[in-house]
C-alpha cells in the first residue's frame, strides 16, 4: 500500500467535494494517484547508472538512515539495515515498492516534500544526487547484495603476534620510539566503564602497564618522541598525560566540548595538538599542561591530527568532508593554511610522509587521496596527486612507512591494505580480524606493523620483504 499522509492535507480540500459521491476505497485509490503523479513532478529524477549496492546505497543508508532505523533504534518500527525488513516496512506500511521509486514512500520522505516527515529529521537532506540513486536502485528493483566479508584466515603477510587487549573493541595503537612496546587503547562508550590504555612488550606479548584514568571509552593514544610521555584521548572530552614508564598521571587537559578524538605530539615533543567531536583543534604545552591555541574552521568531528616533520605545519581531518592545512606563525602559535576539498564524505585519517612530500587523507567510501605537499606549505601547492581504491568501506585509518614508500589503511571492511604510494596500488591485504579495524600502525624499523579491532585483539604482522604489486 502507498503511504501519502505527505499529500493528503495538500489535496483535501481541492478534492472533498469530487470524493463525497465515490465509494470509499475508491476515492482512497483516486488520491493515491492523483498524489503519486504531484509528487514524481517534484521529485529528482532517477540516475542514469546501473546502480551497486554495496558501492552506492549501503553507505549512504548508513550515514543518513541506520542511526534511527537500524539495529539500536527503530523509528516508526522500520529498519533499514536488514533487506527482508526494509521491504517488509514498518508501522506506517511500505516504504519500498521495487520499480516503482516514486511510489515509495521512502523517496518521498528523503525528498523532503514535507517538512513534518522529512528524512532524516534533522541536518542537511539528502542531496538530489543521492535521491537519483536511491530512485535508480529501486527502479531496478531494490537488489540488496552486501558485501563479503573476508574469512579470518591470514593467506599472505604473516601474524606474528596477537594480543587479547580491550573487550570494549581497539580503537587506537602507538609504537614506542624503539619500537619494543606498543601502547593500545579502547573500551566501550555505551557502558560506564573506565577505558584503558595498555603497554605491552612486544618480544613476550606480555602486558607491562595498566592505566584507568578515562570515564569510558580512550579513542586516541601517541607517545612522546623521547618515549617519557604518554598521551591519551577519551570520550569524556579530556586528554591526559601520563609518565610513560610508571603509569602516573602529569596532567589533565581540560578544554574541548565534547569527545577528543585524537591526539599528536610535535616532532619537537614540546606541543601536542587534540582533536575534537566539538569541531576544534587545541595546542597544549607538553611541559606545563597549559592550552596554547584553539584552532577553529571545521564544520564537523575533527576526527585526526596530525604534525608534519619539521612540525611547521599541521594536517585535521574532518567529517565536513575537508582536510584543513595549519601553519606556525611567527608566534609559535598556528593559523589556517589551505583547505583540501576532495572526499565526497567524512575524512577519517590523515598523515604526513615522513619525507614531508606528500600527505594522505582517507576515509570516504574507501578512498585513500594522496597529496602533494609543497616547499614551505604554500596554500596554492598543494595538489591531488593520485586516489587510490580497494577497501570495500570507510577507511578509519592512515600511516606511512618509515621511508615513506608504503601507506596502510585499516578499515570497516575488517581489512588492512598495504599500498605502494608511487606504485598506486595494492601490495598486500592483512586478513584476520572479526570486526572493523579502527587503527593501524608501522614500528618506526617499518618491518612490522599493528592493527587494532573491534574484535578487541591488537595484531602484529610482519611487512613482506617480497612485495607483489595487484593493481584493483
Amino acid at each position: 500500500m502507498i503511504h501519502f499522509t505527505v499529500y493528503r492535507s495538500t489535496y483535501r480540500s481541492t478534492y472533498r467535494s469530487a470524493l463525497c459521491s465515490i465509494p470509499t476505497t475508491v476515492a482512497f485509490l483516486f488520491l493515491a494517484v492523483i498524489s503519486v503523479e504531484a509528487a514524481e513532478d517534484k521529485l529528482p529524477p532517477p540516475a542514469d547508472v546501473k546502480v551497486d549496492f554495496v558501492k552506492h546505497i549501503e553507505p549512504l543508508l548508513k550515514k543518513k538512515c541506520i542511526r534511527c532505523h537500524g539495529p539500536k533504534k527503530q523509528k516508526s518500527k522500520y529498519r533499514l539495515d536488514l533487506q527482508k525488513d526494509a521491504l517488509k516496512g514498518g508501522e506506517n506500511g511500505v516504504a519500498i515498492v521495487p520499480g516503482k521509486s516514486a511510489e515509495s514512500p521512502l523517496i518521498q520522505f528523503v525528498s523532503g516534500l514535507d517538512e513534518d516527515t522529512r528524512m532524516p529529521p534533522s541536518g542537511d537532506l539528502l542531496t538530489a544526487e543521492q535521491v537519483g540513486l536511491l530512485r535508480a536502485w529501486i527502479d531496478q528493483g531494490a537488489v540488496w547484495k552486501v558485501a563479503k566479508v573476508e574469512p579470518p584466515k591470514v593467506t599472505g603477510p604473516k601474524e606474528r603476534t596477537s594480543l587479547n587487549a580491550h573487550e570494549g573493541g581497539v580503537v587506537s595503537v602507538a609504537f614506542s620510539s624503539q619500537g619494543g612496546a606498543l601502547v593500545s587503547s579502547g573500551g566501550d562508550p555505551r557502558l560506564l566503564q573506565a577505558g584503558k590504555v595498555k603497554l605491552w612488550e612486544l618480544e613476550s606479548g606480555k602486558e607491562r602497564l595498566s592505566i584507568e584514568g578515562h570515564a569510558s571509552r580512550v579513542w586516541s593514544v601517541a607517545l612522546s618522541p623521547d618515549g617519557k610521555t604518554l598521551a591519551t584521548g577519551g570520550y569524556d572530552a579530556m586528554a591526559k598525560l601520563w609518565d610513560a614508564d610508571t603509569g602516573k598521571e602529569k596532567a589533565a587537559l581540560k578544554g574541548h566540548a565534547n569527545w577528543v578524538t585524537s591526539l599528536a605530539f610535535s616532532p619537537d615533543g614540546k606541543t601536542i595538538a587534540t582533536g575534537s567531536e566539538d569541531t576544534t583543534v587545541k595546542l597544549w604545552d607538553v611541559a606545563t599542561g597549559a592550552e596554547k591555541a584553539t584552532l577553529k574552521g571545521h564544520g564537523g568531528t575533527v576526527r585526526t591530527v596530525a604534525f608534519s616533520p619539521t612540525g611547521d605545519l599541521l594536517a585535521s581531518a574532518s567529517f565536513d568532508k575537508t582536510v584543513k592545512i595549519w601553519a606556525r606563525t611567527e608566534g609559535g602559535t598556528f593559523e589556517e593554511r589551505a583547505t583540501l576539498k576532495g572526499h565526497d564524505d567524512w575524512v577519517w585519517s590523515v598523515a604526513f610522509s615522513p619525507d614531508g612530500k606528500r600527505l594522505a587523507s582517507a576515509g570516504s567510501v574507501g578512498l585513500v587521496k594522496i597529496w602533494n605537499v609543497p616547499e614551505g606549505g604554500a596554500a596554492e601547492g598543494f595538489t591531488e596527486e593520485s586516489t587510490l581504491r580497494g577497501h570495500r568501506n570507510w577507511i578509519t585509518q592512515i600511516d606511512f612507512s618509515p621511508d615513506s614508500k608504503l601507506l596502510a589503511s585499516a578499515s570497516f571492511d575488517r581489512s588492512v591494505r598495504l599500498w605502494d604510494v608511487a606504485q598506486r596500488a595494492t601490495l598486500e591485504r592483512f586478513r584476520g580480524h572479526e570486526g572493523t579495524v579502527w587503527t593501524v600502525a608501522f614500528s618506526p624499523d617499518g618491518k612490522r606493523l599493528a592493527s587494532g579491532s573491534q574484535d578487541g585483539t591488537v595484531k602484529i604482522w610482519d611487512v613482506p620483504k617480497t612485495r607483489k604489486v595487484s593493481r584493483l
